[in-house]
């Protein structure tokens, strides 16, 4: 129950701290609304008599792919197609993110990288979280198996989402505004994995301890089938 409470204690302030990104992330999406309005309109061509060809964007080269609706930039943000998303994401000091939460999990299980080393690593412990996970679905996982596989789990959703708070503090105005939408998903997402742990733990050991009753109700039934009593 004390893991419990403080794991609830945990979510309610992941929850506040999420809205807080949320609200901060509205904002500096309104202030970069009101600069393109703020801005100057061209003039309308005058009206001539012969119809023009409708004016389209002029995409980037290296970012179109031949289809125009599969244009990289503009799918990010349709609104201004020029912007170059990872020109964005380079201004963001994810070396200065690392000093300030070191040992987050998001580094070792998330962040891309081309370490053929890490790589291996990360998929031989997602490898050893499903087989923990088949353990605790199959009801043969003890208390200490489960309270380790969720212990991890819980760990993994709370780095993410300190993580997502911390980008969205010191970076909010820099995180391309087509990628918002998928952070906020990635924090909510996480918040509700947080939410469903407790009840997942005491659902798993209700089934572990009832299949381990009908395991020894099981054993008894044979001993008694193997060594049947006297006959009077």
């Amino acid at each position: 129950m004390r893991g419990a409470s403080r794991l609830g204690v945990v979510v309610a302030i992941a929850l506040v701290i999420i809205v807080g990104i949320v609200i901060l992330l509205r904002r500096v999406n309104a202030e970069r609304q009101n600069v393109r309005t703020a801005a100057p309109l061209a003039e309308p061509a005058a009206a001539s008599g012969s119809p023009r060809a409708r004016v389209t964007p002029i995409w980037r080269s290296d970012l179109d792919d031949g289809e125009a609706s599969e244009d990289q930039a503009y799918k990010a943000d349709p609104l201004s197609p020029l912007a170059d998303t990872a020109e964005a994401w380079a201004q963001v000091d994810f070396d200065e993110i690392r000093e300030a939460m070191p040992d987050n999990l998001y580094w070792k299980m998330a962040f891309p990288t081309k370490d053929a080393d890490l790589i291996k690593e990360r998929d031989e412990r997602r490898a050893q979280w499903n087989v923990e996970f088949g353990k605790v679905q199959s009801n043969t996982a003890t208390d200490e198996e489960i309270d380790a596989y969720y212990g991890e789990q819980q760990k993994l959703s709370n780095d993410y989402l300190e993580f997502l708070v911390y980008l969205g503090t010191h970076y909010g105005d820099i995180v391309p505004k087509g990628e918002i939408g998928m952070l906020k998903l990635a924090g909510e997402l996480h918040l509700a994995r947080l939410e469903e742990i407790p009840r997942k733990i005491a659902e798993a050991k209700e089934r572990h301890a009832a299949q381990e009753a009908a395991r020894r109700a099981w054993l008894e039934e044979q001993k008694v089938f193997d060594n049947p009593p006297a006959a009077q």
